[in-house]
């Protein structure tokens, strides 16, 4: 055997360098894609004036355990009050903001979020 048959019985055994290739290529634009889809649920910053502020709450019942008393698992749900947050801009759209975008936003001022 000369020296090219040799590397080519050696890349037949690693599994060949274009094969290899060809699945890098593959798998790098499979994250591209996947990736780009996930673009529209990232946050796209918008400054907004503040017309109003409203906190508003609302009563869900949230797992807090389980039980087997009945000799089977049953979920415990309990009542808890949730508060939402949210700021009117001028042009009288509705935005829900966190806590602490709440207690900065004043009524006339910019407040920047995400949209």
């Amino acid at each position: 055997m000369n020296g090219r048959e040799m590397r080519e019985v050696s890349s037949a055994r690693r599994g060949g360098g274009r094969l290899r290739f060809g699945i890098d290529t593959w798998i790098v634009r499979v994250l591209v894609v996947a990736l780009s889809g996930c673009a529209g649920l990232s946050c796209q910053p918008a400054s907004i004036t503040v017309a109003k502020k409203e906190e508003r709450a609302r009563l869900e019942t949230a797992p807090h355990g389980y039980t087997s008393e009945t000799g089977r698992l049953e979920e415990l749900r309990r009542p808890e009050i949730v508060r939402d947050y949210w700021v009117l801009d001028a042009d009288g759209t509705w935005h829900r903001v966190s806590l602490e975008q709440y207690r900065a936003a004043e009524v006339g001022q910019v407040l920047e979020i995400c949209r």
